[in-house]
């Protein structure tokens, strides 16, 4: 999947892929005519105080996997409208750009605005995801299941931009055969009030180490409160840079780590033994536990003769 700025929407790969995002305040319609929807409400948990919107918090790291609130939310909504279809989660982090799909906060919905049922169904989830709450304020539904970011049938609504409402979705992709969601992490791991009633704090997750490189592998015992502050720049190592292996990654660089690493199965492809593989690796050496070989691993894997130089 491309980039995609701004909100970063992207898709499958049985659907379409995401280009580059970024929006405008202009358009103030919807992507679906407006209205009230019947939802998934009576699952949610009795709550009072609810989460507010959520803050925009990119990916930062590739750790594809389907996370519990995400599942839970899947699983709902294919209950309630079984004319549409679950076009997954996971995305190999050679697949895709900036979606959230990579760190597992992230969701494609294939509901075709050409498909009178499956629009319909669209329609009525989106509605009540944005209907205003008891607290007057909009996206009631949206901000207790922590979703950062949705795209959908040329329009984009993120939580951190609610006030503009739906916005012009431009790229290369309009998203009229699915609908794209992207979570916070609370949300990725079903710790919002509409899951248990209570208020999740905002969760900034791991951040980058230095710029370019992947952040470590996010545990839900361990929220980050503060929003990250820009990567520094890493300072030279012994071996050349080379290139970022991670899931999806294929080389013989990959079955040469798979076989040094003990990884069951050694065929040269990045999955997610090997992701693990290497995250033990990393935490033995007191590097960033992020499941892929970035620079720094490398240089330890030259120094370790795994890798040459």
């Amino acid at each position: 999947m491309k980039t995609l700025i701004a909100a970063a929407v992207c898709c499958v790969a049985i659907a379409p892929v995401l280009g580059t995002l970024p929006s405008t305040a202009e358009p103030k319609r919807g992507p679906v005519p407006a209205g009230s929807g019947s939802g998934l409400g009576e699952y949610a948990k009795p709550a009072g105080t609810v989460e507010g919107f959520a803050a925009y918090v990119p990916q930062s790291s590739c750790d594809p996997k389907w996370r519990k609130g995400i599942r839970k939310f899947r699983d709902l909504v294919m209950q309630r409208y079984p004319q549409t279809q679950d076009w997954g989660s996971v995305r190999n982090c050679t697949d895709d750009g900036i979606s959230e799909h990579l760190d597992g906060r992230a969701w494609d919905w294939h509901a075709d605005v050409k498909d009178p049922k499956q629009f319909a169904a669209a329609t009525d989830l989106i509605n009540w995801l944005m209907a205003k709450g008891p607290d007057g304020k909009s996206a009631y539904w949206a901000r207790r299941l922590g979703i950062m970011y949705i795209g959908y049938n040329k329009r984009i609504w993120g939580s951190y931009r609610a006030s503009e409402g739906w916005r012009k979705l431009s790229n290369s992709n309009p998203h009229t055969d699915h609908v794209h969601f992207s979570f916070s992490w609370a949300g990725a791991f079903g710790k919002t009030s509409f899951w248990d009633g209570t208020a999740a704090a905002e969760d900034y997750g791991p951040c980058r180490p230095f710029q370019g490189e992947p952040a470590a592998l996010h545990v839900r015992n361990s929220p980050n409160p503060r929003a990250c502050a820009s990567p520094a720049r890493l300072s030279r190592t012994s071996s050349k840079p080379g290139k970022l292996l991670w899931r999806g990654s294929q080389s013989p660089q990959v079955l040469a780590v798979q076989r040094a690493l003990g990884v069951p199965g050694a065929n040269g492809f990045f999955g997610p033994a090997t992701m693990r593989a290497v995250a033990q690796y990393q935490r033995r050496n007191s590097l960033t536990a992020s499941g892929a070989v970035d620079t720094r691993t490398r240089a330890a894997l030259v120094t370790d003769g795994i890798l040459k130089r």
